[in-house]
């Protein structure tokens, strides 16, 4: 049984279960194939109340170092870091001092795999380690190191400059590996996209849309305090639209478990995503699933597959409301989701890769 220590920014936490939960969603797929695994998820020390500010953050200061999570060991050290693309040669080199800690937790569990989603902070980190246990080594870039990190002449140094012991990278969209070209040679670039992880219990049909009720409930999938989601798009999106004569009811993702999450799916006849970036985003999947039809700035991976007329490329506002029309008109059999986003396809992916490399 091959071991494999993940290493992560993002985690779901007990009072926020909706962050990263797509590592959770992998992990449980790598044991399906009887892979051991082990997730790592530094926490870094955040001010009084700050959570307050920057609801991303909820969930910090209560969290245990060591927790069982559906029966994975997780760590969660501490350690200090500036936010966002500040200082990142202090990052990288501040975030291996969870090391030693990191090795005492580990005690005679050797990693065969190290596998790192997101590069920045913690690249060095899973660097050092694999070189310490001489595991193969591979990333996975969600969205922040190409959208937002290597736009810092620092940050892009790190990464071309500490990628030479690399045996794999994952990209979740096909933009993505054009910029992947950019650090890495192509034989190690691999697309594979975050599955969506929802049960069968759940899923639903996409029904014909009575357009002469001009009644929608729109769910904004996402909380309305993260910035990049572009919560402010999708109320004048709204707006547009009731101005067009539409009787809008709406909601919005607020911290909710996965139950509940679903359950907005459920009662939405359409999701619209705002966003100004995105690596997937899975939610356009896990709607679709659900029953609920997309409407979507273009972002991530959307223009791979969502309808054309769903799509807005100039992303304002009259153009999501007309996008918001035309989907509503589409024939039922449009809304499917590739075969390349389930959770099939990407473990046979993710197993090819390890043994390959």
């Amino acid at each position: 049984m091959q071991k494999v220590l993940i290493i992560t920014n993002v985690f779901p936490l007990e009072e926020n279960k909706s962050r990263g939960c797509y590592i959770l969603a992998q992990a449980k797929l790598l044991r399906r194939a009887n892979f051991d695994v082990k997730i790592i998820n530094p926490i870094p020390r955040t001010p009084p109340l700050y959570s307050h500010f920057n609801k991303k953050f909820i969930g910090f200061k209560k969290i245990n170092n060591f927790r069982k999570v559906d029966d994975f060991d997780v760590f969660h050290p501490k350690y200090f870091r500036f936010p966002g693309v500040l200082f990142p040669t202090f990052n990288q080199n501040i975030s291996k001092k969870i090391l030693s800690k990191t090795y005492k937790w580990l005690d005679d569990w050797i990693p065969d795999i190290i596998h790192l989603h997101s590069i920045h902070p913690l690249l060095k980190v899973g660097n050092a380690i694999s070189k310490k246990y001489k595991s193969k080594l591979f990333f996975t870039i969600h969205g922040w190191d190409f959208d937002v990190g290597i736009n810092n002449k620092k940050i892009k140094e790190i990464i071309a400059n500490n990628s030479s012991n690399v045996n794999g990278v994952c990209v979740v969209n096909e933009n993505y590996v054009s910029i992947a070209k950019m650090f890495f040679p192509i034989e190690k670039i691999n697309y594979i996209p975050c599955h969506f992880d929802i049960e069968e219990i759940h899923k639903r049909k996409i029904n014909n849309f009575d357009i002469l009720s001009k009644k929608i409930k729109i769910l904004f999938p996402a909380s309305p305090f993260r910035k990049e989601k572009n919560y402010t798009l999708f109320l004048k999106t709204v707006k547009e639209l009731e101005k067009r004569g539409w009787d809008i009811e709406k909601k919005w993702f607020d911290n909710d478990s996965r139950r509940k999450a679903i359950k907005k799916f459920h009662w939405a006849d359409l999701i619209l995503i705002t966003s100004k970036r995105e690596g997937g985003p899975l939610v356009s999947k896990e709607a679709i699933y659900c029953g609920a039809r997309v409407v979507s700035t273009s972002v991530g991976d959307v223009v791979e597959w969502l309808p054309s007329n769903s799509i807005s490329a100039k992303n304002n506002h009259l153009e999501l409301a007309s996008c918001v029309e035309n989907s509503l008109k589409n024939n039922i059999d449009i809304w499917k989701i590739p075969k390349k986003f389930e959770k099939e396809y990407v473990l046979e992916k993710l197993i090819n890769l390890y043994e390959i490399n």
